[in-house]
């Protein structure tokens, strides 16, 4: 039936094509944009608008068609979005842009836009949250954006700062490489609480990419790459005004505001401004749930298009937070009461300029730009005794690409320079650490595409460290589609390494009573240790069917990420944490299955079960020339997820998330595996309990400008008892904050509403 339709079309724009002998030509050329680059399309379908007839792109995805009294030209292609072309003059090439139903690209879309997916384009094991899938929970920064993504663990670092920290593939979140618009972004400093600093009201969309990524974006992606594509000033929004409001106490508001300059240059002013000031102490341990809080930040964004091909983006951003905790009698005030104070200051600018080539339709240059510097002063006890903690980074980042293919299309390359700079100054309880490191690289990735169903990408880049010396980073993926599109395998392989910062990611401890310890390798080198490095592999299956009479997609993953080098935290000793080096250390297995599964035509279910096996190897505490390998400690080992959204025609929406979190080994408990027989505080159990987390959301679209929601978070009230050990002796070496494996402030209920108000550009 597809043969015969696609037949009788070319047969009519044939006839139609026939008819219009003396017309010009409109010469163009129909490409998609991956995470990858920019494609052909081949099969793409290009007709006049208010016309059946048109023409289809041909194997490099080019184009002649007869030019007629319209002058708007549609481009349509299977599951893709829909590029609509204003034809300004029949003597001009014109690259038509199609994307993924579900790309975070802004484009014109005049299909369905889908929110949440793998996708089915990308090598790599991707997937793609829509701005109203996280907007789904309670998510007022990017930390509480993943609650509804069963490929990342979200959970609580500490019990008193209220600092969420996200898992992937069983490792911490400094394992992966986040990045803002394919930049790197949340590392070294802002680690710990990079993720809380970005705004989700900001957010476009997110790409969430599972194993080694890719060479071009750096080499320090181990369990994987999340990128951030924040709203852009030639967006579809002209105004939108945030506001969230908690049971807890907290109160946000964002505000954007767009305008067009000319039909090249349009600006962006994004502000954001949070507080909270009610004290809260549900389990009477003495200590605030949450840290009071006073959060501003402000972002500046231009965006910019030359008639040259030239086009681009220039961004700055100004952030201040604080953060005030400890016992509710430090705010009495009483100067001998345990209290916290946070402040940070961040100063961030970031650019990206690019162009085509006119002489070669495949070629293109790019670059990227971000200077950073972050500022961090954090004060832990009373007046009397206290411990601080200061620090600053400098960041400086350049990536240069060329982007061109070799001989046809079947075979792509992307190359170029980067240059990497990092200053860093911290000290705490009589610890100083400084560095400077600067990390110029090449890289090469090429990419063979003979058809649409099967694509491999190989890359390579090599680094200077000035402090570590050369390096070479390896990744290789392949994807076939088969089974007329509906089946899908993926395969991956690669080597990631980071400069471990052990103070800067690991900022509970300092709410704690332990003593540090640092066993280096060599002290020349920064904090004595030598860089982390891990070898990731991976595959994953997704298939497209039917379940009775429902679409129905099901996905399964694995991924073994297996460390070389690593700098391993030991809090296995009450009162101390040891940090030292581990050569075949810690080993992580992640297996995922998914069902998604649409009952309805505005129903939509999704389940999920996540099993992680990560073991770590430890020095006996008695015997450092003796090791053990355990479970490592925090970590669910099983976990079960069901998401269920319903809309309605009169715009209403129901969310509903259900999480069952498996027990998870607690880092001392007794009964460990060392000979010492380690115990400490009032810990009775190796593991935690098992525990279910519901949430659930209602929101109404009153009219397509404002939007309304109300939702609750840890229905069932579920708490870790005593998250705080020795929350009545906190100057003492067994007072511990960081020991958290659930939920500490119980049920919160939120609302707020949106407002947007639509940009009038078709």
């Amino acid at each position: 039936m597809k043969n015969i339709l696609l037949s009788l079309s070319i047969l009519l724009s044939i006839l139609a094509n026939a008819q219009n002998l003396d017309s010009p030509l409109i010469k163009g050329k129909v490409v998609v944009v991956t995470s990858d680059g920019t494609n052909p399309v081949s099969g793409a379908f290009v007709h006049w608008e208010n016309e059946k007839t048109g023409i289809f792109t041909d194997n490099n995805g080019t184009f002649e068609i007869k030019l007629e009294t319209q002058k708007i030209l549609i481009v349509s292609f299977a599951s893709y979005t829909t590029d609509t072309i204003n034809i300004s003059s029949p003597d001009s090439f014109y690259i038509c842009t199609v994307y993924e139903q579900n790309n975070l690209k802004t484009a014109t879309v005049l299909a369905k836009r889908l929110n949440y997916g793998l996708s089915r384009l990308s090598p790599r094991t991707t997937i793609y949250m829509g701005e109203r899938e996280f907007q789904k929970a309670a998510c007022c920064n990017l930390s509480e954006s993943f609650e509804n993504a069963p490929a990342i663990d979200v959970s609580f670092s500490d019990a008193v700062t209220g600092t969420k920290q996200i898992k992937m593939l069983g490792l911490d979140g400094f394992y992966t490489l986040i990045g803002r618009e394919y930049m790197p972004s949340v590392r070294t400093l802002n680690a710990y609480y990079g993720l809380s600093h970005i705004p989700a009201a900001w957010v476009d969309g997110i790409q969430i990419t599972k194993g080694a990524g890719s060479v071009v974006n750096g080499f320090e992606s181990i369990a994987g790459q999340i990128n951030v594509e924040l709203k852009k000033p030639f967006g579809d929004e002209k105004f939108l005004l945030d506001q969230f409001a908690s049971s807890g106490g907290r109160f946000e508001t964002d505000l954007m505001y767009t305008k067009d300059l000319n039909k090249q240059l349009a600006s962006s002013l994004l502000v954001r401004y949070g507080t909270r000031t009610t004290e809260f102490d549900r389990n009477n341990d003495g200590f605030l749930d949450m840290p009071l809080n006073e959060d501003f930040k402000i972002m500046n964004r231009w965006q910019f298009f030359m008639d040259n091909g030239l086009e681009g983006t220039a961004n700055m951003s100004y952030h201040k937070n604080n953060q005030d905790a400890g016992q509710a009698a430090f705010f009495s005030p009483n100067p001998d009461a345990y209290g916290i104070n946070i402040n940070s200051e961040i100063i961030d600018f970031f650019a990206k300029i690019g162009k085509a080539s006119k002489k070669n339709d495949y070629s293109s240059f790019g670059s990227q730009y971000n200077l950073n510097q972050s500022k961090m002063t954090s004060t832990y006890g009373s007046s009397k005794n206290q411990k601080k903690y200061i620090a600053q980074t400098n960041q400086g980042y350049v990536n240069l690409l060329y982007e061109s293919i070799i001989g046809t299309t079947f075979h792509t390359f992307q190359t170029g320079v980067s240059f990497l700079i990092d200053e860093t100054q911290e000290t705490y309880d009589g610890f100083r650490f400084e560095r400077t490191e600067a990390v110029p690289g090449l890289f090469f990735e090429y990419t063979f595409k003979p058809k649409e169903t099967f694509s491999l990408v190989g890359g390579i880049r090599t680094d200077y460290n000035t402090i570590y010396g050369w390096s070479v980073t390896p990744r290789i993926h392949s994807k076939y589609r088969f089974n007329n599109d509906k089946t899908s395998i993926r395969l991956s392989a690669g080597t990631g390494r980071r400069t471990s910062n052990p103070l800067a990611q690991n900022q509970m401890l300092f709410a704690s009573g332990r003593s540090l310890s640092f066993q280096m390798d060599n002290p020349n080198l920064p904090y004595g240790f030598n860089q982390e490095v891990a070898i990731n592999a991976g595959f994953s299956f997704d298939h497209q069917f039917k379940l009775s009479y429902m679409p129905a997609t099901i996905a399964l993953d694995y991924f073994n990420t297996t460390f070389l080098s690593e700098v391993v935290l030991d809090r296995e000793v009450e009162g101390q944490a040891h940090f030292y080096s581990m050569k075949n250390g810690t080993k992580a297995n992640s297996f995922q299955t998914q069902l998604d599964l649409q009952p309805a035509r505005r129903t939509e279910i999704r389940l999920a079960y996540r099993m992680f096996d990560v073991t770590t190897t430890y020095q006996n505490p008695t015997q450092n020339t003796t090791y053990i390998s355990m479970q490592k400690p925090f970590i669910s080992k099983h976990r079960a997820f069901v998401n269920i959204t319903q809309n309605t025609r009169s715009n209403w929406q129901f969310n509903s998330t259900a999480t069952w979190y498996g027990p998870q080994r607690i880092a001392g408990a007794k009964d460990t595996a060392f000979s010492s027989g380690v115990f400490i505080y009032d810990i009775q159990d190796k593991y935690s309990p098992h525990f279910i987390l519901l949430n659930a959301q209602i929101s109404k679209i009153l009219n397509k400008e404002f939007e309304i929601y109300v939702g609750a978070e840890n229905i069932l009230n579920y708490r870790q008892d005593n998250p705080i050990q020795e929350a009545a002796n906190p100057f003492t070496e067994k007072f511990d904050a960081g020991l958290v494996w659930g939920p500490i402030f119980g049920r919160m209920i939120y609302g707020g509403f949106r407002w947007r108000i639509k940009s009038n550009k078709e």
